[in-house]
């Protein structure tokens, strides 16, 4: 385990003078987005959709979702242009519609504080994001992410490097007097 978590990073380091990528997708309970360059991941999000959002339409859902991307990396993306990508083919357009519902109005005043162009992707390559917005196919990962823990928590009582930490937290009284 300490060579995996130590080898070749999962996530990229941000590069701020390379352009970012930010790829939404909602389903009918949740939402998900990557943060990426290069086809590297930097970060990413999954979240539940509350009742309310889940009476969204399909466009309003995934819209739902870029927003709330913005909002969690407004830090990364303010400063220059992004590519976004979604797989709902409507939002291409959201710049030039004249007519907007009251919350998208809101939604698209906030957009214009960022510079970036949306660029439709099909659904098939939208895998990450996609599985990310479905909270089923994330439980199931957990599931089995989870599988051979109790063996991992067993070598920590005999790992140099961890002995002392194991130690230290199955008994946190006797250690908070020393």
């Amino acid at each position: 385990m300490k060579r995996k978590i130590t080898e070749k990073p999962v996530l990229a380091l941000p590069d701020f003078g390379k352009v970012f990528h930010v790829e939404i997708d909602a389903s009918g309970v949740a939402i998900g987005a990557v943060l990426s360059q290069e086809q590297r991941p930097i970060t990413y999000f999954g979240d539940k959709l509350n009742e309310a959002n889940k009476k969204y339409s399909s466009y309003d859902k995934e819209f739902y979702a870029i927003v709330q991307a913005l909002k969690r990396w407004r830090h990364y993306l303010l400063p220059k242009e992004f590519i976004l990508y979604s797989d709902n083919h409507a939002l291409q357009f959201i710049n030039s519609q004249l007519k907007l519902k009251q919350k998208h109005d809101k939604w698209v005043e906030f957009f214009q504080s960022f510079t970036f162009v949306i660029k439709h992707t099909s659904g098939k390559l939208n895998n990450v994001t996609d599985n990310l917005s479905r909270v089923n196919f994330i439980v199931q990962e957990l599931k089995v992410g989870v599988v051979g823990f109790e063996e991992m928590v067993e070598m920590y009582k005999d790992d140099a490097d961890f002995k002392d930490i194991y130690i230290a937290v199955q008994n946190p009284i006797v250690h908070n007097r020393s």
